[in-house]
Order: structure tokens, then sequence, then C-alpha cells
């Protein structure tokens, strides 16, 4: 295969096996590692080249921010504070889940006051759409959400997703958790608010534009979305001035109202989008 290469559907269904055979991409949602595959193969002159560009793309957008998490081990843990009754012990249960992930592990100290001032703006949520959520729906007990309120997650992780629902079911809440590409299926639900959680910097990695584009597809009344005001090493190199001047300049031309709130590991806007 030279420079000349014009890769076949066979082509992209090879880089894509391969891809999905390792072990770091086996749980991946399908959708994503195909957009991914279809994206670098006809960049590269050979199905291993272009395997080697997807995973170097995945582990940039996806993988590296992601640690082993034993899911079977983790629901019994929940499950088992769950049982003794105490709503002490399952929080602790649920804090330890949500420190097993880089995003919601940093979140950590300001649990407590997070979601509050969040609903300060939007109001008790009526229903929640959350978007690349990671292990966030373990905050569910910190989040104060009336059982009957919808919630919905969305990973494109699909080993992740089949825990989610199980926890969603052992809360007593529907198992709504749904394994889907944002970049591919825009979610149609109409919500009250969509939680945009750290997830736009992964967005724009891999699509310039995106979060607007996904921001003005969603049916919600407010979306807040939010941003690290540190890297992976600890190291804030002027994190919230960027991230400040990058979502202002994105919803500069809409007419969306957005509030920020500077918290200590986290740098939130709620933009009120709609009503």
């Amino acid at each position: 295969m030279g420079s000349g290469f014009d890769p076949s559907e066979s082509d992209l269904a090879a880089v894509v096996s391969a891809v999905a055979s390792s072990r770091k991409y086996r749980t991946l949602c399908p959708d994503t590692l195909r957009r991914i595959a279809a994206q670098e193969l006809p960049k590269h002159g050979s199905i291993k080249a272009a395997v080697k560009a997807t995973k170097r793309r995945l582990h940039q957008v996806y993988a590296a921010f992601e640690t082993d998490i034993d899911y079977g081990e983790l629901f019994r843990v929940l499950l088992a504070a769950h049982e003794v009754g105490s709503e002490v012990d399952f929080r602790e249960a649920c804090r330890d889940g949500l420190a097993r992930h880089s995003s919601t592990r940093e979140r950590l100290s300001i649990l407590d006051k997070f979601y509050a001032e969040i609903w300060r703006h939007t109001g008790q949520p009526s229903s929640v759409l959350d978007l690349g959520c990671g292990l966030n729906p373990l905050a569910l007990p910190w989040m104060g959400l009336p059982e009957n309120t919808p919630y919905i997650p969305l990973d494109i992780d699909v080993e992740r997703v089949r825990f989610l629902n199980r926890y969603l079911l052992l809360v007593g809440r529907p198992p709504l958790a749904r394994c889907q590409d944002l970049l591919i299926q825009p979610p149609e639900d109409q919500t009250d608010v969509a939680l945009l959680l750290k997830t736009a910097a992964s967005l724009e990695r891999q699509e310039e534009g995106a979060t607007v584009q996904l921001i003005e597809h969603l049916r919600a009344s407010f979306v807040v979305a939010s941003f690290a005001v540190q890297s992976l090493t600890g190291r804030e190199k002027g994190m919230v001035e960027h991230y400040r001047g990058q979502f202002t300049s994105w919803i500069a031309d809409r007419q969306w109202q957005a509030q920020e709130l500077l918290l200590e590991t986290e740098l939130v806007f709620v933009v009120r989008t709609a009503g």
C-alpha cells in the first residue's frame, strides 16, 4: 500500500478489529473506535500504521484519563455498604468509587457543595442528562435528586455503562445509562439540565467546535460545562484563564446566558440555553 492508498471497508474493519482486540480498548464504544479509525486510515499507507495511529489518538482522548477498574469488585463494595443500611457507609463507598477515576477524584474535596452551587443557578432539576459521565453517577448521594427525577448517564465505555446500570438499580433508579458517542449521535433526550463535566476539552481534541455544536443540539434548558483547573500532574499552568477565554469565545455569538463558578478544583459555566 503506497501513497495512493485508497482504503476499503474491509481495510477499516481490519483496523477496527485490531484495535478492539487490544486490552486497553476492548470495552470502548464501537462507534467511537470506528470513528477514530475511519479518520486515521486514509492518512496512512498501511493497516499496521493506521492501527498504531488510531491507538495513539484514542490514548489522547480516552485512555490517558483512564485507570484499570475492577467493576465487579467495586459493585460488591457498594452492595455491601448498601446492605448495611447506613447512609454514611454508603456515601463512603461511593467516595471510594469516585476516587478510582481521575476526573471525579479531583472533585472529592468540593463534592459536598458542588451540586448545591450548580442547582442554586439552575434550580432543582426535574431531569438530568450526564454526558461523558465516567463514574460521576456515584455522586448521586450528593446531588439531592428525588428518586423520581430522571437521571440519564452517557459514556463511551461499554463495561462502565453495564456497571452504572447495576448501580442505578441498586439505588432504586431506572437503569438509563447508555453507551453513546456524542460526536456521532448527539442525544435527543429532553431534560432540564445537561451536565458536560470535564468533557468539552476531550471533545475539542477530537473535533474543533464540537462543544458548541453539541450544546446547540441538546434539548436542555441548562447546560453545565466544567474544566479542570489543574493538569493530571497537579500543575495549574494558567488553565483557568485559558479555559475561561476559550469558553467565552465559543459562546460569544450565541444568545445564551452564562454564569461562571470558580471552585477550588473546577471551573464551571452554567449556561441557560432556553426559556
